[in-house]
């Protein structure tokens, strides 16, 4: 193992914390932070608080959490006055009873202290612990991390979840896990003593052996950047490798344009959006037109309502979305008579509250025709795991269930929500919350849910130090058994 770089490689500079959560928090903290409040300016952004969340908040009613209940308990201890940081972390607490992925608080910061200096990575129900570089593992032969400074991971999980959305368990995981890098803080959510080294207990693959490492904190917390590495490309010469690590229009675009030419020939396709955040829809559309056959009708697989506010405008969902009413000008005949149908057979498992929504929108995929344009009829694997999250789990949902195509690997986070921010009165805080309820075809909400593979396989500890990637082999392996079935 090595243990170089340990402490020096992927510090972030500060802790703020944005909504949605992005892949890493990072950057300069404003200096108005942390400002004192009087008791008149933290009731009125409270009372900010609470009229977004009742008159703009897409999931305000989703899972029947008490708001009013814990606003108003927040109401009595906010009465002399408090910091913009405490006044931020206890409206995180009241907003994470929500189910909302993309919500959130920012302009707040977590109380500086020392951090964990490794990385901790989910593998099923356990957590493997690895060097900032990724070079190793803490021990070797001791991948799997068990305690922190004699605590149980659940106990752990348990106190950060509290700034967590209630959303599916693969999204509360990951974002408890990024919260606990700031570790003297959640030190004195469970009444433990704040100091200057962590002790760390870790156990091998069998769970039988134990080895406790003593490591200096780390003044910062560490980056945890996107993972895999390494871009598209061809593997084993014949089969095609795309790696989309941002949905974000340009470079996702780009990226399939560049590729998908060159994979024509190749026995099979892997698209890996593992670690992939989101972005726009306009990825899943390009990639679609390759996949799917010149005949297949339009697919719809998207539909959803947007919380009525005078700032909505009619076509709110269409611009960013794609998403139009059934019989809407913009489809085309083909596609009116696909939604027509879906609509008709489409059963929400959430009823939306009556009067604050508005008509169904959907979204329905159709082949783009251009001259570069081919039928690409071979296995496709697309791999996904809990980090993969927003426009990515508008991705997956697309494409699961095409001809040829097969999710493989960990559900995805859970979100779709169309987020909007608002400022919380005079001061740094400011609120984002969902102005769209978003359902997968089968009536289940993205949110709390995510999307499930079609096989579902774990990562091996090994893949989280540049090992063996067995999620990748799967797909290999399977397309070689197509080939050799096909011949």
């Amino acid at each position: 193992m090595r243990t170089a770089g340990l402490f020096a490689a992927g510090l972030c500079l500060s802790a703020t914390f944005a909504s949605p959560p992005p892949p890493e928090q990072g950057g300069a903290a404003p200096a108005d932070q942390g400002v004192m409040l009087t008791g008149a300016a933290a009731r009125a952004a409270l009372d900010a608080f609470a009229t977004l969340l009742d008159e703009r908040w897409s999931y305000r009613r989703a899972n029947n959490a008490d708001f009013p209940a814990a606003i108003a308990a927040l109401r009595k201890r906010i009465a002399p006055g408090l910091s913009s940081d405490d006044l931020g972390i206890a409206l995180q607490t009241i907003l994470a009873l929500g189910i909302d992925g993309h919500s959130g608080v920012s302009g707040y910061r977590l109380p500086p202290g020392g951090c964990l200096p490794f990385l901790v990575e989910p593998a099923g129900d356990r957590f493997v612990a690895v060097t900032p570089d990724r070079a190793g593992f803490l021990a070797d032969g001791f991948p799997f991390l068990t305690r922190i400074d004699g605590q149980e991971m659940a106990a752990w999980c348990a106190a950060a979840g509290v700034l967590v959305p209630k959303g599916s368990p693969q999204y509360v995981r990951v974002r408890c896990l990024r919260l606990l890098r700031q570790i003297d803080y959640w030190r004195g959510r469970l009444d433990l003593p704040r100091k200057t080294t962590v002790e760390v207990e870790l156990a091998d693959p069998g769970g039988r052996a134990l080895k406790v490492v003593t490591l200096p904190v780390a003044p910062a917390p560490l980056n945890y950047g996107v993972w895999p590495s390494g871009g598209s490309r061809l593997l084993e010469k014949d089969i095609g490798y795309l790696r989309l690590t941002s949905l974000q229009k340009e470079p996702s675009l780009a990226e399939i344009q560049e590729w998908m030419p060159k994979f024509r020939d190749t026995a099979g396709l892997i698209v890996d959006v593992r670690d992939n955040n989101g972005g726009d829809r306009d990825a899943l559309m390009a990639l679609y037109s390759y996949l799917a056959a010149p005949d297949d009708p339009p697919h719809v697989f998207n539909a959803a309502a947007y919380r009525l506010h005078a700032s909505h405008p009619a076509d709110y969902l269409a611009l960013n979305h794609r998403m139009y009413r059934d019989g809407a000008r913009e489809w085309t005949p083909p596609e009116r008579r696909a939604v027509a149908e879906f609509a008709r057979a489409f059963r929400p498992r959430w009823e939306l509250p009556k009067g604050q929504f508005s008509d169904w929108h959907y979204m329905a995929l159709s082949r783009i025709e251009d001259p570069g344009r081919y039928h690409y009829d071979r296995p496709v694997f697309v791999l996904s795991n809990g980090r993969s999250f927003s426009a990515t789990d508008i991705f997956l949902a697309g494409l699961k269930g095409m001809k040829h195509v097969l999710l493989l690997g960990t559900p995805s986070s859970g979100g779709s929500a169309y987020s909007e921010e608002f400022p919380l009165g005079a001061t740094p805080l400011r609120l984002r919350i969902g102005s769209m309820a978003s359902f997968q075809a089968d009536g289940r909400l993205f949110d709390g849910q995510g999307i499930q593979p079609d096989v579902l396989l774990e990562p091996v500890p090994e893949f989280y130090i540049g090992g063996r990637d067995n999620v990748l082999e799967e797909a290999v392996r399977r397309i070689r058994a197509a080939g050799r079935r096909a011949s």
